[in-house]
């Protein structure tokens, strides 16, 4: 199985959240896991955003490790758009706009055929395999 992290499951990696580090560690070695570049750019984002110089160095070597333990940070393409499109008018339509970042993420995971890993339990309106390992079982 492949798994694409949504930002919120980047971040509780990098502080070491007990249920998600233990999931990631109790992974088969045939799984994988991506990064949407819309979560790259969002963790980049943070980082920046953070005005104590010292906290933004240790938030950056954080996004350093983050970026280690993904297989590919998978970019948006022609496909991908396409699908974002789709998605987009289709919640327009049902009256359930989404972030659009999250939407982007949605579209990526359905092109590449990848489970989405988040909190944000919207997904489920998109349509797109999601899971959130914040819980345990």
């Amino acid at each position: 199985m492949n798994y694409l992290l949504d930002t919120n499951h980047w971040s509780y990696l990098q502080r070491g959240h007990a249920a998600v580090v233990n999931r990631i560690r109790q992974l088969p070695r045939s799984a994988s896991l991506y990064m949407p570049v819309v979560a790259q750019a969002e963790l980049l984002a943070g980082v920046e955003l953070v005005p104590d110089p010292p906290r933004r160095a240790e938030l950056r070597a954080l996004y350093l490790q983050a970026i280690e333990q993904t297989t590919e940070i998978i970019p948006i393409d022609s496909r991908v758009a396409e699908r974002f499109a789709a998605i987009f008018v289709q919640l327009q339509t049902t009256g359930r706009p989404l972030p659009t970042n999250d939407i982007w993420i949605a579209a990526i995971a359905m092109v590449h055929d990848l489970t989405v890993i988040s909190h944000d339990a919207h997904f489920q309106f998109i349509g797109v395999r999601c899971e959130d390992w914040t819980v345990t079982s």
